[in-house]
Parts: structure tokens; C-alpha cells; sequence
């Protein structure tokens, strides 16, 4: 039996940077499974509204997706919770084994402090 190495865009967590939002904006984000297996995927501090088009102000809003294998799924986040979060997958063995990332909510991307606060 082989063992799994999960992550995002490639990389588990040990081998990626942190992911920085700046405070305030409104991001899009599309996950992509090229699994075959499902990844019910969480993000702390903030909700992820599912997009559906049409009205965004309709779109149901979660804190954890469900992306199905072969599937994409998008997800807007408005980064309004500042500080350090964790992004996984909600499968433990998955996060295990490297599908975690840290996002750090910032004042500004341009460096310096991620204290968004300060």
C-alpha cells in the first residue's frame, strides 16, 4: 500500500509558505480535486460563501466545503478576522499528511508585520 502525501497547489505544509490575505478584501478562491477521493476543506476565523452566480448576497455560506473528486469548486472570503488561521482538510489523515496550510490575515502584503493590528 502506498502513502498518500496530501496538499495544496502541490506541496504539503511543510514544504509551502504561508498564504497572506490582506485585511479587508474580498478574495476568490477555486479549489480544484484531482483526487479521487472527497476533501471536505476548512477555514478558520472566516466563512467562505459558495459560488453560485447570480446574486452573491444568496450564496450559501459555510465554514467548511465539500470538493468532490475531479471537481471544482469556488469560494469567495472576504478577509475580515485578522491574525494566523489554519486551512485544512477536515480528514484527519489528510491533514496529517500535509493538507494544512496557515493563512495570516495582514494589515498590508507588502511586507512587514502580519499583525494586523498593529
Amino acid at each position: 500500500m502506498h502513502q498518500f502525501i496530501w496538499g495544496f497547489d502541490g506541496k504539503k505544509w511543510s514544504e509551502s509558505d504561508m498564504i497572506r490575505f490582506e485585511y479587508g478584501e474580498r478574495l476568490r478562491i477555486n479549489m480544484i480535486n484531482d483526487t479521487m477521493m472527497s476533501h471536505p476543506i476548512h477555514l478558520h476565523g472566516m466563512w467562505m460563501d459558495l459560488y453560485a452566480g447570480g446574486d452573491l448576497d444568496t450564496n450559501p455560506r459555510k465554514h467548511t466545503v465539500n470538493v468532490q473528486p475531479a471537481e471544482l469548486l469556488t469560494v469567495d472570503i472576504t478577509a475580515d478576522a485578522p491574525g494566523q488561521w489554519a486551512f485544512h482538510c477536515h480528514l484527519l489523515y489528510h491533514m496529517e499528511a500535509g493538507m494544512f496550510r496557515t493563512v495570516a490575515v495582514v494589515r498590508s502584503l507588502e511586507g512587514g508585520s502580519i499583525n494586523a493590528d498593529a
